[in-house]
């Protein structure tokens, strides 16, 4: 292999693709860097593809055509919220309340839903990446597969390459487009590991139902689609929404949740949630969702860790040598309804392209000469600044607690649904982290879990907030991976008149039992890491392409 480039681009995903294809339609000697055996097989998103540019950026302007050549499953036409109450099951039915471009929710400003450019649509990660990965590479763009990015080359206070799994690669520079968990970011000295309050956490499944009762079911047009919101007691007193994205003859269903909601939730009540695949088990179990999913297939369970823009969107994103675009900048916007992380993904990795072209007129690859960068990224500066004014009311507690139960309170505010007995059901041959495909990796561990430390815990929120279950609690009465199933155990043994019994039980097993750890069917989504501490949580990536490998993502 070539070991000297002009520039290295880590990671093959929306914005290292997006950055390498314009990069190699400039006559750039640019090299991808990807750990996953394919691009794609590693990235997980909701599924919806905003095309319209961002300050001058963006899918539309890199790919003209894409609407008519990139794999695209359904044109999104409207956003739509959907609050919903608890079902009555005695008297068959439960309430909604839609919020529309009409509603008074939206007029007054507790949600905006017009977010269509007429440019948008659900993808399948595996196949939308690997498309843009290949037009790049079409364009001149050279690709490794199975190498894993360990750290950065630095010299004379410059970063010059970094080193991988198969040895070290120097260039003029490198774009860092790894992901939320990117530590190359840290290596550059721009930040420190995210942590909890920075993150959502993202966990969805595919189901597979058919292009002909996705649309019936959902009053769709053929090839056209509606993104779905939902807010309501599903969620299980966790901060967050639930999501419903159809794709040609797949639906989408995921949650986003704040990740420290999602900790305290967990761990402190966790007679009601264990956690977060309960919100999506109470979700996929109300009513109306039950109805849509009446004969769906399972497929795949993903999880995957999103920055919460506001929060960790980077100060400076360059230093010399080194520019950090898509996730790894914190370019990630969520307002009200829409989670939009591709679109500023691609526009930034095309603007990171754009301060390379720029700097190599004077051959210096210095911060002064990357400075620019913080320029041309000021429009996705001011949208994900605009989120975190937005979180202030679409975030809290009045719209994820108190709206529901002031809408629900009248009746004359929402509408009542009569619950239809069901003629199907869904098909769960495997439910959750089962419905993941793992390739084994000989013994190699992602994570290291100073077991010690970590049994010293009085709470062991690593467990909770595991998506994949590597992390349980031994008791004498086995291993449990969520603090409820052993509260369960308690009130089952102590009987069911003895709630506060059992809670306090529980919580003395937690805090002294042994915590274990089984790296086997890691998702690598870097909750554990995102909780550290670095003393008892450390966190490398996977190497030779094994790991998680998602079909759709």
């Amino acid at each position: 292999m070539q070991r000297e480039f002009d520039v290295l681009v880590v990671g093959a995903g929306p914005s290292g693709s997006a950055c390498a294809l314009h990069l190699a339609k400039n006559g750039v000697n640019v090299l991808i860097l990807e750990m996953g055996r394919h691009h794609g097989e590693k990235n997980v998103s909701g599924g919806i593809v905003y095309g319209s540019d961002v300050g001058g950026f963006g899918l539309k302007r890199l790919v003209p055509d894409f609407e008519a050549t990139a794999p695209l499953e359904r044109k999104i036409s409207s956003h739509e919220v959907h609050i919903l109450s608890s079902p009555n099951e005695k008297k068959g039915s439960y309430r909604e309340y839609t919020i529309s471009r009409k509603s008074l929710a939206s007029r007054f400003g507790l949600f905006s839903v017009e977010f269509e450019t007429g440019h948008d649509f659900t993808v399948i990660r595996s196949q939308f990446d690997g498309w843009l990965a290949n037009l790049a590479v079409e364009a001149g763009a050279a690709l490794s597969t199975e190498t894993t990015v360990l750290d950065l080359l630095k010299q004379d206070g410059s970063v010059v390459g970094v080193s991988t799994s198969k040895g070290e690669l120097r260039a003029k520079l490198v774009v860092d487009c790894s992901g939320v968990t990117s530590t190359l970011v840290e290596s550059a000295g721009l930040r420190g590991a995210l942590v909890p309050r920075e993150l959502y956490q993202g966990i969805k499944h595919v189901y597979r139902l058919g292009a002909d009762k996705i649309e019936e079911r959902l009053r769709l047009k053929a090839g056209n689609g509606r993104a779905l919101t939902y807010l309501g007691d599903f969620m299980l007193g966790i901060n967050g929404n639930a999501f419903i994205y159809p794709n040609r003859d797949t639906l989408s269903l995921g949650i986003v949740a704040s990740m420290d909601s999602m900790i305290r939730a967990t761990t402190e009540h966790f007679d009601r949630v264990g956690k977060l695949l309960d919100a999506l088990d109470a979700f996929e179990g109300h009513p109306m969702v039950r109805e849509l999913l009446q004969g769906a297939e399972l497929l795949e369970f993903s999880a995957h860790n999103i920055p919460k823009g506001f929060t960790c969107l980077l100060k400076r994103p360059y230093t010399s040598g080194y520019l950090a675009a898509g996730d790894a900048l914190g370019a990630f916007v969520k307002i009200g309804p829409m989670v939009d992380g591709m679109r500023y993904a691609i526009a930034s990795g095309m603007m990171a392209a754009q301060t390379y072209l720029a700097a190599a007129v004077s051959g210096s690859f210095r911060e002064k000469n990357l400075s620019r960068y913080r320029d041309l990224l000021t429009p996705v500066y001011e949208d994900v600044n605009r989120s975190g004014r937005d979180s202030f009311i679409s975030e809290s507690g009045f719209v994820y607690r108190t709206l529901p139960r002031l809408l629900f309170g009248s009746k004359l505010l929402s509408h009542k649904v009569e619950i239809k007995a069901e003629d199907g059901s869904r098909k769960r041959v495997r439910h959750g982290t089962d419905a993941v495909t793992y390739v084994e990796d000989g013994g190699y561990s992602q994570i290291d879990v100073n077991v010690e430390l970590a049994s010293r815990s009085v709470t062991k929120p690593w467990i909770p907030s595991c998506p994949a279950n590597c992390f349980t609690l031994t008791t004498p009465g086995g291993s449990v991976s969520s603090f409820r199933d052993l509260f369960r155990q308690n009130l089952d043994a102590i009987g069911g008149g003895h709630k506060r019994k059992a809670l306090g039980q529980t919580m003395r097993q937690v805090a002294e039992s042994k915590l274990s750890f089984d790296p086997m069917g890691c998702v690598e989504c870097g909750a554990c890491r995102a909780i550290g501490p670095k003393d008892t949580i450390g966190f490398r990536y996977e190497s030779r392409g094994r790991g998680v490998s998602y079909s759709f993502g």
